[in-house]
């Protein structure tokens, strides 16, 4: 998890935040000169209002006294009616006193005298104490047209004017960074998916990566740890083949010493005698047991990979577990009980998809131990659930298992203590094997948890739903 969280989803992170800051830096820049622009426009689209509104006032002035000035042209009214810019008398000397008509206020009026000289055109200055924006018009006459407007007026509606240029670019970018995001988490949806894939994986699962659907640059990366897959998985097959060569061989001189033993335990002997061939045929056999359970755990785990389809007859398969495991059941006054297989399977022929030889094994190493772990006199119960999917129940009336020690009992070689009883601890190891082999899942608990002396177990196996 912290590998996740500290390269992958750093990764992702560290490419967001160098794009928004990327982004952010070109749309500070872009923005800052776009409202700048926007702002001077705004401005002197301001002096171009005034200019016109000064233009007007003129013509009104001048039809007063030539109405033919009303619907004269530009052109032709500037000729006759206005003076030049570059004429003396077009300058408003300082200390004149000159009517200057508002855009604030309705229009008003207002007599400004002024300490500077004036020149037709836009100009700024103070009024009053308030800093104007001032077009000045001059008639051939000599009388001045002033129109002004406040700055902070004009100031206002620049910014307004530069801001609304401004922010649809500010929206567009945030709208550009969005749509970069989800594009990217998109982008990064098959390696999500891949992570999920793998963490799904049973440990025991070698099968290489499907690179289908994957970034091209992730390709390298998954050839590479497909090698790797493939060389750990070479290498556990060798070992598991190394121990499943030894045990085979180890089976050959046990048998030969078991045969010994047997002859030695026939033959004339005093007591004491005897009680040590006795110890030592319960400890050929034991080691017999553990080399074959040992040789089935790793032959479980040489095929763990490779498909095998053909389906086990259930009922059939039950029979011949219990057929084997009948003297020993016997030997213990042990009970069994086979339930809902008549409901289930009245006919015997009811297949599951599991290997037939898988099957055995689980149903076989499961009975056993309950046989084994339980006291004289128990009962050890098959309940068949359901065939599609397959899902069957083994309990018994035992002692249970501790809760802590639920996860590793299925450890190779581990025994729960205080039971006293020998085992090899592989049984369900082998279990689980076989077990996530065919697909299936494998679930303790109590049988009876009601009971505190003996709950019991109840070991719930069947097909992934």
């Amino acid at each position: 998890m912290s590998i996740k969280s500290n390269t992958h989803y750093g990764f992702v992170k560290r490419l967001l935040g160098w794009s928004a800051a990327a982004a952010l830096v070109m749309t500070m820049a872009a923005a800052v000169a776009l409202f700048t622009a926007a702002y001077h426009e705004a401005c002197d689209e301001q002096d171009d209002l005034l200019e016109e509104v000064s233009g007007v006032l003129a013509r009104l002035d001048v039809s007063t006294r030539h109405p033919s000035a009303l619907w004269m042209d530009d052109d032709d009214f500037d000729d006759w009616f206005m003076l030049d810019d570059q004429s003396p008398k077009s300058i408003a000397s300082a200390g004149s006193t000159i009517l200057v008509r508002t855009l604030h206020g309705g229009g008003k009026t207002i007599r400004a005298v002024f300490d500077q000289d004036l020149f037709d055109g836009a100009q700024t200055l103070s009024i009053s104490g308030t800093e104007y924006r001032l077009y000045l018009r001059t008639l051939s006459e000599g009388k001045h047209i002033a129109v002004a407007q406040r700055m902070k007026e004009i100031e206002k509606i620049a910014r307004q004017a530069a801001l609304a240029a401004t922010l649809p670019l500010i929206g567009l970018s945030i709208t550009l960074f969005i749509i970069l995001a989800a594009l990217l988490w998109y982008s990064m949806k098959p390696i999500h998916a891949l992570t999920g894939q793998l963490n799904r994986r049973a440990p025991e699962d070698l099968t290489p990566i499907d690179p289908s659907g994957l970034p091209t640059e992730l390709l390298p990366m998954v050839s590479a740890f497909n090698g790797v897959l493939s060389r750990i998985d070479e290498l556990r097959q060798r070992e598991s083949r190394f121990v499943a060569d030894a045990a085979h061989e180890l089976r050959s001189p046990l048998a030969a010493l078991s045969l010994q033993a047997e002859r030695l335990e026939k033959s004339a002997l005093n007591d004491e005698a005897k009680k040590q061939v006795t110890d030592l045929r319960v400890s050929i056999d034991r080691a017999t047991r553990l080399v074959s359970q040992l040789l089935s755990l790793k032959r479980a785990q040489l095929n763990q990979n490779k498909e095998d389809r053909k389906e086990a007859l259930l009922s059939q398969t039950l029979t011949a577990v219990i057929e084997q495991i009948w003297a020993e059941a016997e030997k213990k006054n042990t009970e069994i009980e086979v339930l809902r297989f008549d409901e289930l399977d009245p006919d015997g022929n009811a297949t599951v998809s599991v290997v037939e030889d898988d099957l055995f094994s689980i149903l076989r190493n499961l009975m056993e131990n309950a046989i084994k772990y339980c006291p004289e006199g128990s009962k050890v119960t098959v309940e068949l659930l359901s065939l599609s999917p397959f899902k069957l129940n083994v309990y018994d009336n035992g002692y249970g298992i501790p809760i802590e020690d639920r996860d590793r009992v299925f450890d190779p070689f581990y025994r729960v203590l205080g039971t006293g009883v020998t085992g090899t601890g592989l049984g369900m190891a082998i279990v689980k094997t076989l077990a996530e082999k065919n697909g299936l899942t494998i679930k303790l608990d109590k049988a009876d948890p009601q009971n505190s002396d003996r709950p019991g177990l109840l070991i719930t196996i069947g097909k992934v739903e």
